[in-house]
């Protein structure tokens, strides 16, 4: 066993256990000629537990800031009520694989996603008819998020957008056009399907993303200018 004392005369209850050596014939190291197993077990120091509860709330004033700027339960409500010109009436919870806002306001249900092919067919069309998907809003509406639902898109969905599908991380193209479904008490107050094309304003589109790692995988958006608004989703 080995001892660390700080610098100068020692004291009692001063030392530190940072090494226990164990005889070859108990180490179960795998490595070649492994000469002793080492097991860590000091005890932090005080400057080091300092530092460690520095990093803490380090992490816990980003984290609030994270929250914060996402909006809060309330901001997310008077978003909805903005886009759809009445008042939500329920809030669902999803467990999402990936970091997302803590609160969104819904959209609507995604319908059906376009995008522009580099070769080919001018568009690629992503079906997502009866696929649970939900489109969702951060409450700055600057960005556009698909939460929950089966999000995947198959090999051969994959091989008509010519993107590279060895990849984890996709670019599945520019985004040319959104549909979605929902109500809208402002135009009639019944379920709609509403499509919009991205970049009419600017010709500035977004690009679609998969993230098809893990058994849950995601769709996002990248970019564009596109805002969400009363009227509904803008440029």
């Amino acid at each position: 066993m080995r001892i660390a004392f700080p610098p100068g005369r020692r004291h009692k209850g001063s030392g530190r256990v940072v090494e226990v050596l164990h005889p070859l014939h108990e180490n179960p190291c795998r490595l070649s000629n492994p000469a002793e197993l080492v097991v860590m077990m000091a005890n932090p120091s005080e400057t080091a537990q300092r530092k460690k509860e520095t990093r803490e709330r380090a992490a816990r004033i980003r984290g609030a800031r994270l929250s914060n700027s996402s909006g809060g339960l309330e901001e997310a409500s008077d978003a909805y009520r903005e886009f759809h010109g009445a008042p939500s009436g329920h809030i669902d919870e999803y467990r999402e694989p990936t970091p997302r806002p803590v609160t969104l306001s819904e959209i609507g249900d995604l319908i059906e996603l376009q995008i522009k092919r580099p070769t080919g067919w001018k568009w690629a069309v992503f079906d997502f008819t009866g696929r649970n998907v939900r489109v969702a809003q951060n409450v700055a509406g600057t960005q556009i998020y698909f939460v929950g639902g089966n999000q995947k898109v198959s090999r051969g969905e994959l091989s008509l957008t010519g993107a590279d599908n060895s990849k984890e991380l996709i670019d599945l193209g520019e985004a040319m056009a959104i549909a979605y479904r929902t109500k809208k008490a402002q135009v009639d107050g019944k379920t709609a399907t509403y499509e919009h094309k991205f970049g009419e304003e600017t010709d500035v589109r977004p690009r679609l993303m998969y993230d098809c790692r893990g058994a849950q995988p995601r769709l996002y958006l990248s970019g564009g200018e596109y805002r969400v608004t009363e009227r509904g989703i803008e440029n």
